[in-house]
């Protein structure tokens, strides 16, 4: 009896170790995903927005991003998001984090931020989704949270 409580209670402590250093290892590679991810959204951000450049979205996008519309539905709207809008003055950082899910397909790195930004005719929330294919980031997805640009939408098409 002893010898089975002793092998039951190895075996307990094997998985009780192993996933120890499992939730270490991916604290760890959490941090850094989230500082990577951030600094990919950042960057973006920044790139696209200064002056709503519409290739520079269309090329970071996934397949899944461009299949939502087409390159010139994207252009028309950052016409309109520039004459609303303006140029980026000033990027205020973003709140998000990025997350892993691991499934029986594999594993999925997907970062959602929301970023505070500031232009000439006034502010805009940008939220950006991200997803990690490989070793690069790609968006999946890019809205722009701003009562400026609402207004310039809805003036244009009065």
């Amino acid at each position: 009896m002893r010898k089975l409580l002793f092998g039951v209670g190895a075996v307990l402590a094997l998985i009780v170790g192993t996933g120890a250093v499992a939730v270490f290892m991916l604290a760890r590679s959490g941090g850094a995903l989230d500082a990577e991810s951030a600094a990919y959204v950042r960057d973006s951000v920044v790139m696209i927005a200064s002056d709503w450049n519409a290739n520079e979205l269309w090329s970071r996008g996934t397949p899944r991003f461009r299949q939502a519309g087409t390159e010139q539905d994207l252009r028309n709207f950052f016409d309109a998001a520039r004459s609303s809008l303006g140029r980026l003055l000033e990027y205020r950082g973003a709140t998000g984090q990025a997350t892993i899910a691991i499934t029986p397909v594999g594993r999925t790195m997907t970062a959602k931020y929301d970023a505070k930004a500031i232009f000439e005719k006034g502010n805009a929330d940008i939220v950006v989704t991200a997803v990690k294919v490989g070793s690069d980031w790609q968006i999946e997805g890019f809205h722009i949270n701003s009562t400026t640009l609402m207004r310039g939408l809805i003036g244009a098409h009065s």
